[in-house]
């Protein structure tokens, strides 16, 4: 694979580069209606990135800011994803199976003003403590969501960036240059099963780091192939998902459910999970064989 050269300074420049280098590879699968795999290129996923994080800025997010994300891994997140680093703000991620009240706390402590859903039932979830939070804006991931009035579409706002950088309105560029390593690019709040969730704050350093000393140990590249299970908010499963963004890999989302009839179709060279998945996958072998 040669010797991997990497000139990104943070995470929304990693997905530049990404789409410079592998333009036209695809970085995601993801699964139609009929649970079929359908791929999204780099640059594609760049480009929805740059008319979202235009949009958002028009919005009204600031750098530095914290937007708060309530989905499960699939290609909006990691539109989502690009599209707020590109704004110089930090995300906060969560997992649709938040309850009331670690919502409430997580929105409150990090101040968003700005809240992404993944579906109507994570909207509802929401709706019950709207109003003890400072969100003011809320904008809907998943395509086929009823929403509700005065909830923003994902695809509108990307459309209105795109317009937005068609007239010449460019200000995601500026955002980018202007991120500084220790910027946070995320607050992930741990599970709070002793107490409060502890927001834990991580930089662009800390993540760039990952991607440039610890990714390469890895050895994959543009012909990879990465099964994703793990909840893409925990930083492990976010780490994979960089290491394959920054090597040009193809990532497949699948869920536990779909595990055994995914892995055929995506057919992986690389998996990073948790033990007890191994485990049972282990055991699902030994206990066929015996």
């Amino acid at each position: 694979s040669g010797v991997y050269t990497n000139m990104a300074n943070n995470l929304a420049e990693v997905y530049r580069e990404s789409a410079e280098k592998y333009g036209s590879l695809p970085a995601f699968f993801s699964k139609d209606e009929k649970k079929q795999y359908q791929p999204t290129n780099y640059k594609d996923l760049y480009e929805m990135g740059l008319g979202l994080g235009e949009a958002l800025i028009e919005l009204g997010v600031q750098a530095r800011d914290k937007v708060g994300f309530i989905a499960d891994h699939r290609l909006e997140w990691t539109i989502v994803d690009a599209g707020v680093l590109m704004t110089g703000a930090a995300n906060v991620p969560r997992g649709t199976d938040v309850t009331e009240s670690e919502l409430e706390y997580i929105l409150n402590h990090s101040e968003a003003k700005v809240l992404f859903v993944e579906n109507d039932k994570v909207l509802e979830k929401f709706n019950k403590v709207k109003s003890k939070t400072s969100v003011k804006t809320v904008i809907m991931m998943d395509p086929k969501a009823k929403g509700a009035s005065g909830v923003l579409k994902l695809s509108d706002l990307i459309e209105k960036g795109n317009k937005l950088r068609a007239s010449g309105t460019k200000k995601v560029e500026a955002r980018v240059a202007d991120i500084k390593p220790d910027d946070l690019f995320t607050l992930i709040y741990t599970s709070g099963t002793t107490g409060q969730p502890k927001g834990v704050m991580l930089m662009h350093s800390n993540m760039m780091h990952q991607v440039n000393d610890m990714v390469p140990l890895l050895e994959i590249g543009s012909s990879d192939r990465v099964l994703s299970i793990l909840p893409v908010w925990h930083i492990f499963e976010r780490v994979f998902l960089y290491a394959a963004v920054s090597r040009g890999a193809s990532t497949y989302f699948t869920n536990v459910r779909d595990l055994r009839e995914d892995f055929p179709k995506a057919k992986p060279t690389f998996m990073g999970s948790a033990p007890r998945l191994w485990e049972s996958i282990y055991l699902g072998i030994y206990n066929r064989l015996n």
